[in-house]
């Protein structure tokens, strides 16, 4: 079976990380096939929304560090003391597989929704930093591992997640990289709300069925670029986007779709056109 499942339904395109046993932990062709899969749904004109969650009792424990200390093989060498011995493919021969393919998250012009169920750690937290909105479950665990590991704030964890928290927040997580729950999460703003642990997907899936329903995709796409853009730019610079964005949209099929299905108390049937 695939370690990366992909289902389009009404509207909603959904990706699961689907290495259960191994808590949806990461490897190279793993993270080719779910940026493939974003890209796939990006490209898709029925995919309105993109949602990502993790199969099982855990949503990414991150890069899988046993097939790299294997050499790809799964395999681990380890010294005498039983600590591994890490193989040539660690340090800057890993970029060919693991550094690509990251910006699709965010350079999608479709919303994308992380469905947190269980731990988040390392990569799979910036799996989910790159997501637009984000839910979780009450079992949700968030670590920002990088520190414990001798590096710094990978695929640009610390650049998002300033933007998400505000800065001393961010720099607390970063430079403790301790372990927290979904409701600190919560409280920190990093997520956008909480469930019981059976409840979250079928929450999560209403949520975009809803936007996939009632939001115009052109408009959903405008938005994204605005909100992405919006802290690096001044306020003159993004009301003139803005301006240009509106005349644009006044010239579309689904501008006019949207004010004929409010007039005639029916939902929209947007193209995207």
């Amino acid at each position: 079976m695939s370690d990366i499942l992909y289902d389009l339904t009404d509207g909603v395109a959904t990706i699961t990380l689907n290495r259960p046993d191994k808590l949806n932990a990461l490897t190279p062709q793993m993270l080719s096939d779910f940026f493939a899969a974003v890209a796939k749904a990006g490209a898709d004109p029925e995919a309105k929304v993109i949602v990502i969650t993790g199969a099982g009792r855990g949503f990414s424990a991150g890069l899988d560090l046993a097939i790299i200390g294997g050499g790809g093989s799964g395999n681990v060498q380890t010294n005498p003391d039983g600590t591994p011995q890490w193989g040539d493919d660690v340090g800057p021969a890993l970029a060919p597989y693991y550094s690509g393919g990251w910006p699709v998250l965010i350079t999608c012009r479709k919303p994308t929704i992380a469905a947190i169920n269980g731990p988040a750690f390392g990569w799979g937290f910036i799996l989910a930093l790159h997501c637009d909105i984000r839910f979780a479950s009450t079992s949700a665990l968030f670590n920002a591992t990088f520190a414990r590991i001798g590096v710094p704030g990978e695929k640009g964890s610390a650049w998002l997640l300033t933007r998400h928290i505000g800065q001393a927040k961010a720099m607390d997580l970063l430079y403790t990289a301790r372990r927290f729950d979904g409701t600190e999460a919560k409280a920190l703003g990093l997520v956008n709300d909480l469930f019981d642990d059976e409840a979250l997907l079928p929450h999560v899936q209403e949520y975009a069925r809803n936007i996939a329903t009632f939001s115009a995709p052109r408009s959903l796409a405008a938005m994204k670029a605005q909100v992405w853009t919006a802290l690096d730019e001044d306020y003159s610079t993004a009301f003139a986007a803005a301006d240009k964005e509106q005349h644009l949209a006044t010239q579309t099929q689904d501008f006019r779709e949207a004010f004929n299905s409010y007039r005639e108390k029916r939902p929209p049937r947007y193209t995207g056109r």
